[in-house]
């Protein structure tokens, strides 16, 4: 990439600076999409090296978040629903997961330099035994960083996780911990898997599709949305500027949302 050159790093800092002066959202969700197509379009051979080149992309954009000031991410890597696809690309995908998730561990840059907790969110009963403890050694590693937050939801949907919230409020309430009459929102919102991350201000999802797929749907009752045509693994930072240039213009307009 030509962000890479001399003058590439400094148009990048400028754009960022220029970014990080107006409001950032303090939670940033990304359905990142368009991974499949992408291999397709680039003739790589296999939906699973769209899925790798999208990983790559991800860790890319993380720096481009981190340095305008975004300190809670969520990313869509994995849905419930995708255990529907065919045994090849859903073993692939499993083997990219334990890949990066041992990768991250060690990443001095990304997860060190920047003190990122990592939070794999979802129900990880349905994923092979070495991705679970991966992901599970991953948390443990970094839960004592404190300065950003990457939230990986994997093996989850927005259903999933409404539902153990419900069934975590009701269980305190057979305990004896919450009683009846105290149960509302705030009581299930405390209750979801993202429990101590601020609600979504801002969902963009890559490649067209214009819907959430059952992603933080709790979470994202009052984001502001912004759907792209670029496919995931192409996103630019270009791409990313337009969307933050839109959430700050929607900001300034309407700052008491």
């Amino acid at each position: 990439s030509w962000l890479a050159n001399p003058i590439g790093r400094l148009v990048k800092a400028g754009v960022l600076k220029v970014l990080s002066s107006g409001p950032v959202p303090d939670h940033l969700a990304i359905i990142m999409d368009g991974n499949r197509r992408y291999a397709k379009q680039n003739r790589l051979g296999s939906a699973a090296a769209g899925h790798y080149r999208g990983f790559d992309k991800l860790r890319e954009m993380l720096f481009w978040l981190l340095d305008v000031g975004i300190t809670n991410v969520s990313v869509y890597a994995f849905s419930i629903d995708n255990f529907k696809r065919s045994d090849e690309e859903v073993g692939a995908l499993m083997s990219l997961a334990l890949d990066k998730f041992r990768a991250l561990l060690s990443d001095p840059d990304l997860i060190h330099r920047y003190e990122v907790k990592v939070l794999v969110t979802g129900d990880l009963s349905l994923v092979p035994r070495d991705v679970r403890a991966a992901a599970e050694e991953l948390m443990e590693a970094t839960s004592g960083n404190n300065k950003c937050v990457l939230n990986i939801c994997f093996a989850y949907t927005g259903c999933y996780d409404i539902g153990c919230a419900v069934d975590r409020v009701a269980a305190r309430v057979a305990e004896g911990s919450l009683a009846p009459s105290d149960v509302d929102a705030a009581a299930v919102r405390d209750s979801l898997l993202t429990g101590g991350m601020p609600p979504v201000d801002l969902l963009l999802r890559t490649s067209g599709e214009k819907r959430l797929s059952d992603f933080l749907l709790w979470q994202c009752s009052r984001a502001h949305l912004a759907f792209i045509d670029t496919l995931w693994p192409d996103l630019s930072l270009w791409d990313v500027a337009g969307v933050l240039l839109d959430y700050q213009d929607t900001r300034w307009r309407q700052p008491c949302r």
